[in-house]
């Protein structure tokens, strides 16, 4: 049996979300379906779980490195848990999701878990997330589906080989990590990790750190990034990556032309 709508949107991130509230506000009867991340990448794996990680590993910085400078005597032995960072993380992260929730049913939306595909101009079928299935018949679809990480031509993901929705998701350290790509996501990574003792190299195509920032702002933090001992090349291509299992190897070329590989 199909439930009819006025409004069915599709993705809940901010786009879709706030569409469909609005709709609701109008007096649409609205539905939304998402697969997986309520409220989006941003909430769940992207701005929000990222700067939490972010403030636990300024704490890390600041007790390891500026003590004197904030008056802060530390006596004995001072140890840094991740996995309880990446936890916290995660409770921040779905505090805002259950946010989402909540205005979803303070709106009347219904909501479906689940992944659509049109039957007709006006028919969803959804394969909901428990294994039933749902057929939405609508006046009008929102389309709010997002984005996904485009990978490096050649490259695929293993076990070792990952995009920041994975890394951000593992509450597990590794001891080296290669980061392809010196953009605002890239720049976060590198310093969380960091700060939590993982040697970091970046790898950035272009010729400066946060390529879309001012200049000074892209030197200031390459300078404070060197100095804590994170290893940046720039200008630099990566050619192939290759996972054994153990070692990943990144081939790349560097601004002289030649060829080097990296190891993580």
């Amino acid at each position: 049996m199909s439930k009819s709508y006025d409004v069915v949107v599709l993705g809940a991130g901010p786009g879709g979300y706030v569409a469909a509230i609005r709709a609701s506000q109008l007096g649409l009867k609205t539905a939304i379906v998402e697969k997986q991340y309520w409220g989006g990448v941003c909430l769940n794996v992207g701005c929000i779980p990222s700067k939490a990680l972010l403030r636990n590993a300024e704490l890390v910085h600041i007790l390891k490195n500026e003590t004197k400078t904030f008056g802060i005597k530390v006596e004995g032995k001072i140890s840094f848990d991740y996995t309880e960072a990446y936890k916290r993380s995660r409770r921040v992260a779905d505090g805002r999701v259950k946010g989402v929730h909540f205005l979803m049913r303070k709106n009347k939306i219904d909501e479906y878990e689940g992944w659509a595909n049109f039957a007709d101009p006006h028919t969803l079928e959804v394969a909901l997330n428990d294994g039933k299935k749902e057929t939405l018949k609508f006046k009008h679809c929102i389309i709010a589906a997002g984005a996904s990480t485009r990978l490096i031509p050649g490259s695929k993901l293993s076990k070792n080989v990952v995009t920041y929705e994975e890394q951000i998701m593992t509450d597990k350290l590794p001891g080296s990590m290669i980061i392809a790509g010196a953009g605002a996501i890239g720049v976060e990574f590198a310093y969380v990790l960091s700060n939590y003792g993982v040697d970091v190299t970046i790898v950035e195509f272009l010729d400066r750190m946060v390529p879309l920032e001012d200049e000074d702002v892209s030197a200031e933090l390459e300078k404070q990034f060197k100095r804590h001992g994170v290893k940046i090349m720039t200008k630099t291509r990566v050619d192939k990556i290759e996972d054994s299992g153990k070692k990943v190897k990144v081939t790349v070329t560097t601004p002289d032309g030649k060829q080097q590989v990296l190891e993580a």
